[in-house]
Formats: C-alpha cells, structure tokens, sequence
C-alpha cells in the first residue's frame, strides 16, 4: 500500500495496489457477513474488485497492519457513462453529467465505529476524485434504506438525483455531486417519500426535485435550482 496525506478517526490511510487485493476483499467479506442486512453492501465481483483496486483510488484506513475502514473511487469512463445516462435521464437532464464515476466500498469495522471514521475516508476520496476526474460528477450507489451510508454523502454535497430498483431488496439512489464542489438545492418547495416507495423518488426527481435530507421514514426533497 502507498501512504497518503489523509488521516480517517485518527489512522493513516493508505492506497491499495494490486497486490492489496487479498487483504481488501477479505475485509470487504468479513465486514458484509458481521451486516444485520447484508443487502446494505452490494459486493463486488472478483473482476470489479480488482478493477478498482489497479485502475481507480482504493483507500484504506490501518490500524498498524490492519484495516480498518475502506473507501474508493472507480475511475471507469463507461461505468461511469451509464450511471450518468441514469441520473440525466431520472431528472429530464436537470443534473446531466458526462460521467458520473462510482464511490464506492464505503466499510468500517464494526469494532471502529463512531470514530468519524466513514465521513473522514469520504473527505478524502472527494479530494481524489478533485485531481483525478476534476470535470466529472462523483456518484454513491446506495441502497435506500442504509441510513448511515445516506447521510455520509448527503453530509458530503452529495444530492439524490437518481433512482435504480434491481429488484427484491436492491433498490438504490444515486446521490451526486460534482468533483470539485457540493451540490445545493436552493428552492422551498418540498415533498417527503418514503424511502422505498420507487414510484414516487422516480416522479419527485422527473418534477425538478432532488433528495437532501433523511426524516423519520424516508427522504426529503426540495426543488432543484
């Protein structure tokens, strides 16, 4: 691994390289499987995993020789494409990015939580994304119910912007910002949608809304302008 500048709850962290990615995906799966909802964390494939990790910014948090939080950014132009053809076209082009490049594997272990830890990576891989995609959106792919991975981004000038439903428990919101600065919604206008209700995140970001806050049962949105 090769340090960086960045301290995440107090710990060095560190770029993964290619041969990192043992160590990475065992702390990927040993942190999914300690999940009470295991669909919070939608796993990579072996060939995504190793993609990021050669080719993007994969960041980790150590503890001595241990890692301890995880967060990275996928630098792929035709992942990051398709995920911006889904936000222009979710929001009528309202917000339409020529890429949208992923961040991605946001983990801390469960035995390091509430160190500041997430918000701290999230800092750090935003400061990435600034010098390594400076013209492109940054985009978190978040499962719509994970309260804790929501509010990191929207802490982060990150806005919901899309919406995608895989199926059974996998439905996700894209929440976005550009690289090199946070997104606001300005308007007074306001609707509330529960935070699996697809129909009506899909007509909220189709009417110029976008998502900015968690309330008690789902998400608010305000116009976008």
């Amino acid at each position: 691994m090769i340090k960086t500048q960045y301290f995440a709850g107090g710990f060095p962290v560190y770029k993964a390289e290619g041969g990192d990615f043992s160590a990475v995906s065992a702390f990927l799966t040993y942190c999914r499987n300690k999940l009470d909802r295991v669909e919070f964390f939608y796993p990579y494939t072996a060939e995504e995993l190793k993609s990021v990790v050669e080719n993007g910014c994969f960041l980790c948090a150590l503890d001595g020789d241990k890692i301890v939080g995880t967060f990275a950014l996928d630098t792929d132009k035709n992942y990051g494409k398709t995920l911006a053809d889904n936000i222009k076209e979710c929001t009528r082009g309202k917000i339409a990015p020529k890429y949208a490049c992923e961040t991605s594997g946001l983990m801390v272990d469960e035995n390091y939580r509430r160190r500041g830890i997430a918000g701290e990576l999230a800092d750090a891989v935003i400061h990435a994304g600034a010098r390594l995609v400076p013209d492109d959106f940054l985009c978190g792919v978040v499962q719509l119910e994970n309260i804790a991975s929501m509010s990191t981004f929207l802490s982060k000038g990150f806005v919901l912007a899309g919406v995608y439903a895989m199926g059974g428990e996998y439905d996700f919101g894209y929440f976005v910002r550009p690289s090199r600065s946070p997104l606001t919604a300005r308007g007074t206008a306001e609707r509330e949608v529960p935070f699996r209700a697809m129909s009506e995140h899909k007509n909220a970001l189709a009417s110029g809304f976008v998502g900015v806050k968690i309330i008690k049962d789902g998400i608010l949105y305000r116009k976008f302008k």
